[in-house]
């Protein structure tokens, strides 16, 4: 396979452990319907205009070009990428080897097409558990360029109509608490993200955001965590910053290895 293709078994374990890797779906727009899947934290563009699209992207950081079946139009866009000096390499078998595989996919929705742009989503001031979950799972999942405003929750709702963005976990948002499901699990429902894990770690993040620390018994450990990083952060955007790599971390362990204890004793005579 050398080193222009990427297998999805690869990339599936470097997405777990968050390993920086954008990923563009670069399938013709006549093959992409309304059903369509996408692969997590994808976003489409046009295999042609690779060299356009591509200016702002990082030289150090791995680039995913998928299509359908990885045939000729994911290797078009790869070729001309590679050819800059991106570190680019196609999806071996395309997103149809992807969900054949049995990995996780996201669906299309209104609230972040995957060919616009970057996205703007607003939220309350002083995130702690679910207002850190949410963007995480967006940038991880949904759109790595998105960008999160923070503000009274009395103005998140006009801030974020103002702004073209989503507002969310605030009363009268598209993505809230709906009975006893967390913004996160709406979001999960939103982009009907099909993947077990989440839907283990969105049992942790209720837990820890409703004070049902029976659903999961890390939800505990989250809730703790999480108070402390809003105390230690100097900003609303920093208290965010130190949260991403707590839900990577949880993620990762939960995908990678969810059933290891820890069980060393001491040494004794």
């Amino acid at each position: 396979m050398g080193d222009f293709f990427i297998s999805a078994e690869d990339l599936s374990h470097r997405l777990a452990t968050a390993e920086p890797v954008r990923i563009f779906d670069v399938r013709r727009p006549q093959a992409i319907e309304p059903g369509s899947r996408f692969l997590p934290g994808s976003r489409w563009r046009n295999h042609i205009e690779a060299l356009d699209w591509s200016g702002n992207l990082s030289r150090d950081n791995l680039i995913v070009l998928n299509c359908m079946h990885g045939h000729n139009v994911s290797q078009i866009a790869t070729a001309l990428l590679r050819q800059r000096g991106y570190n680019a390499r196609a999806l071996a078998g395309g997103v149809d080897g992807w969900i054949e595989a049995g990995l996780p996919t996201v669906g299309q929705s209104r609230l972040c097409p995957v060919d616009a742009g970057p996205s703007t989503w607003v939220t309350r001031m002083e995130p702690k558990i679910d207002r850190v979950a949410c963007p995480w799972l967006i940038s991880r999942f949904v759109d790595p360029d998105a960008v999160f405003h923070f503000a009274e929750a009395e103005w998140v709702i006009d801030i974020a109509d103002e702004l073209s963005g989503v507002a969310f976990d605030t009363p009268g948002a598209v993505i809230e608490h709906d009975g006893d499901l967390c913004s996160f699990d709406t979001l999960l429902r939103e982009f009907d993200l099909n993947d077990p894990v989440l839907a283990q770690l969105a049992s942790i993040v209720r837990g820890a955001d409703t004070g049902r620390n029976d659903l999961a018994p890390e939800a505990a450990g989250l809730l703790a965590v999480m108070l402390g990083n809003s105390i230690v952060g100097k900003s609303d955007h920093d208290v965010m910053r130190l949260g991403f790599p707590v839900y990577d971390a949880l993620y990762a362990r939960l995908k990678l290895a969810g059933s290891e204890t820890h069980g060393w004793q001491p040494m004794t005579d």
